[in-house]
């Protein structure tokens, strides 16, 4: 990729963007920009074609800086477009087939874009369950599973028999203590600190679960809400708590038709059930 075609770019959103970010750009380019084109070279993709993909590439990371969508390294946040463009598109894309790589680009711009005004705990799951994957593929039909998990009911309800899972909080957090919890949607639950609350507006230190067949932790989920202690009364949790010998008493607890969670008084783990 020609230095000329990188310069008019940037000439470019300098004029458009108030929020350009010059240093970001050259991290982009010296970085990111730097692997996918060295990964398409070694993928045996004709220089024309690399070239026509790298510009795409760069057009659109360069539109991504202006509007505010690509973090630097330095920023200490975490979002779905700063993943694609930094670390998904680089290694991964030049394992695509050629006829569909260009297309798989522009499907992970659309879903980076609509993700900026999706909730934080939305943005949160998309990032964390895409840092999993070894391939862009069918990348449009995964992320809609990982929606559909995340957002929907799922068709298999607590039945007779439920499988434990005891989920250690302190991997992502090591003075994390979990209390309260409350279910954000059917599969997601968000997890909030014994004693460090939302002040004033300010986030409470939380984490997330995503509940599908095995939990995920979904690290930190920027919720403000102030959950009370709650003790869902559920037959699935009665039960675990005569017949698991690591459950010594609840702190608090949370059910509904699909799932079932508890933390626990002197422990840093969140048990989670789960249809067996």
């Amino acid at each position: 990729m020609s230095a000329s075609f990188a310069d008019e770019l940037e000439a470019q959103a300098r004029g458009r963007y108030v929020r350009w970010d010059a240093e970001l750009w050259r991290e982009l380019l010296q970085g990111p920009a730097q692997r996918l084109g060295e990964a398409l070279s070694r993928s045996g993709t004709s220089d024309a074609l690399a070239a026509e993909l790298m510009r795409a590439y760069l057009r659109l990371g360069s539109e991504a800086i202006g509007l505010g969508y690509l973090y630097p390294a330095t920023a200490g946040r975490q979002n779905f477009f700063t993943l694609a463009w930094s670390d998904l598109v680089p290694r991964l894309l030049a394992s695509v087939p050629e006829p569909a790589r260009a297309n798989v680009l522009a499907q992970l711009w659309n879903v980076g874009e609509n993700l900026e005004s999706a909730p934080p705990w939305v943005q949160r799951i998309f990032h964390r369950v895409s840092q999993r994957l070894d391939s862009l593929e069918g990348i449009e039909e995964r992320l809609r599973d990982t929606a559909t998990l995340a957002l929907e009911p799922p068709s298999a309800k607590l039945g007779d028999r439920a499988q434990p899972f005891l989920v250690d909080m302190s991997r992502e957090d090591s003075r994390f203590l979990p209390g309260p919890l409350h279910f954000l949607a059917p599969t997601v639950l968000c997890v909030h600190d014994r004693h460090r609350h939302a002040v004033a507006g300010r986030e409470a230190s939380t984490q997330g679960l995503l509940l599908g067949e095995t939990p995920i932790p979904l690290g930190a989920m920027g919720c403000r809400e102030t959950p009370e202690v709650t003790h869902a009364k559920s037959p699935h949790l009665t039960s675990v708590a005569k017949t698991d010998p690591r459950v010594d008493a609840w702190f608090a607890t949370v059910a509904n038709e699909w799932r079932a969670a508890g933390t626990l008084d002197t422990s840093r783990f969140v048990l989670v059930l789960a249809p067996a």
